[in-house]
């Protein structure tokens, strides 16, 4: 989603977003990390939500909204974390540097 920096999520961190995932009722999903993954030629960050088990849904662009940001379309999906006490997704964000 362009325009977005990680200093626009970064205060959302540990608040609940919803995702409308086709065929399903809307998911909550929580914020977890904002994570800088910039190099010298691309700036780069990544959210990373805790979900709900029961309630998995698809890698695929996505309406999430978030009663502050508002909505938006973001390309997210599950991702092995090691960790175990819920499901986490992750969204990735890159631009060229200066741009």
């Amino acid at each position: 989603m362009a325009g977005f920096t990680k200093s626009d999520f970064e205060p959302h961190i540990m608040t609940t977003f919803q995702v409308a995932a086709a065929g399903m009722e809307p998911v909550a999903i929580e914020l977890a990390e904002v994570t800088d993954k910039s190099s010298t030629s691309l700036s780069t960050f990544s959210l990373l939500f805790r979900g709900c088990e029961g309630r998995v849904f698809r890698q695929d662009t996505h309406l999430v909204s978030h009663p502050v940001m508002g909505e938006m379309e973001l390309f997210i999906g599950p991702v092995h974390t090691g960790r175990i006490d819920a499901v986490y997704y992750q969204a990735v964000f890159s631009s060229p540097r200066g741009v």
